[in-house]
């Protein structure tokens, strides 16, 4: 099975980028630091940790940090300023939705993210967003090569950002109002791989691949049937959310934490994905996540407990929020409830999820090299 890198990006090669956090009372010998490898060292109270702090930060070709999470959003009509002026912070994350039959992908506001700094996650959507009603496509569509001229102007824009970029294809193939209808499972991961390769035919090796499934319990079993390979996909993400009270959730007549909503899918990869040839020390980046008003107090600490639980999932390198709402009833729009809002900037406020600028620069670097 291989679990490393499937596109390594080409201003990189095989390289890893070392940020070395030494408290101020000793220094690292050097002894563990691979030969040939860039290596930064600043003391940990310029990076606003203990003093006694001492630990090594790498961040990954395929962006996997190794000493916390990257913390982002899905931003209500990509009102970006709303969500990071609600979260009182900048978001390293941002996802965003395009059609298999746009070519601007990036288009002008991916770009815009990315030029102020943040990371962009692009999940390609099987359905023509050119067109009234964004009318779904046919996966045998895809791979008759109908959409092969725009998959490769999107690629080909990618690769000239020369800056990583993560994307996904048709996201949530295996909740019930998509399974088995734009095709079947194995259509699916043909599709998936059919786009893969066009990228990087295309020179897009910048291109981070994220399997996103929404990873809910009685959905577990479809996935083995809608795995692509692991040369296929870099990143696996699946979605954590509670929806008690939602009026499109009739009988969610519960409350689920922010740990019980992620834990199913996490076990299930970690403890039968081998079998089904799915990598477990892959990343993880829970690609969604929110809850429903459920008290004040209550959902104040759905939010706050997020960096608590984070440490305890070991392979979850990134969060992101779904700050948009389905309906009246069904509202995860974190600026417009304050107890939710106090919960998600107390959580981005936690050092686990709140990374220095410097390990940021760490890819920079990477792609100036």
């Amino acid at each position: 099975m291989d679990s490393g890198p499937v596109r390594v990006m080409a201003s990189v090669g095989a390289v890893f980028l070392t940020l070395t956090l030494t408290g101020a009372g000793g220094s690292g010998d050097g002894s563990a630091e691979p030969t040939g490898v860039p290596r930064h060292s600043f003391t940990a109270p310029m990076l606003g940790l203990p003093a006694d702090a001492e630990y090594r930060c790498t961040v990954s070709e395929i962006l996997e940090p190794s000493c916390g999470v990257w913390w982002g959003g899905s931003p209500h009509d990509y009102d970006l300023d709303r969500l990071e002026d609600a979260a009182g912070r900048r978001m390293d994350i941002v996802y965003t939705w395009r059609g298999i039959d746009q070519a601007q992908v990036p288009g002008e506001r991916e770009r815009r993210f990315l030029a102020e700094g943040r990371f962009v996650h692009t999940n390609i959507e099987a359905r023509r967003f050119t067109r009234p009603g964004h009318p779904a496509v046919s996966y045998r569509a895809i791979l008759g090569g109908e959409f092969d001229a725009v998959l490769r102007e999107q690629a080909r824009a990618v690769a000239e950002l020369e800056a990583p970029y993560f994307l996904t294809f048709d996201h949530e193939a295996d909740a019930n109002k998509r399974y088995n209808t734009r095709g079947t499972p194995r259509e699916f991961t043909r599709a998936w791989r059919h786009i893969v390769d066009l990228y990087e035919a295309e020179g897009a090796d910048n291109a981070i691949w994220v399997w996103n499934v929404t990873g809910w319990e009685g959905n577990l079993e479809r996935l083995p049937g809608l795995w692509p390979g692991n040369e296929y996909v870099d990143w696996i993400s699946w979605e954590a959310y509670n929806m008690t009270g939602c009026d499109l959730m009739p009988h969610w007549d519960h409350v689920d934490s922010f740990e019980d909503a992620l834990r199913p899918a996490y076990e299930w990869i970690q403890n039968e994905g081998p079998r089904h040839g799915i990598d477990p020390a892959k990343p993880v980046m829970i690609g969604e996540m929110g809850t429903t008003f459920i008290g004040a107090r209550e959902t104040l600490k759905w939010y706050a407990d997020v960096p608590r639980v984070l440490p305890e999932y070991e392979r979850i390198r990134a969060v992101k929020v779904w700050d948009s709402k389905v309906s009246d009833g069904c509202d995860f729009r974190v600026g417009v409830n304050r107890y939710a809002q106090q919960g998600f900037e107390m959580a981005g406020r936690d050092p686990y999820v709140n990374l220095p600028d410097r390990v940021r620069r760490l890819v920079e670097y990477a792609h100036r090299d």
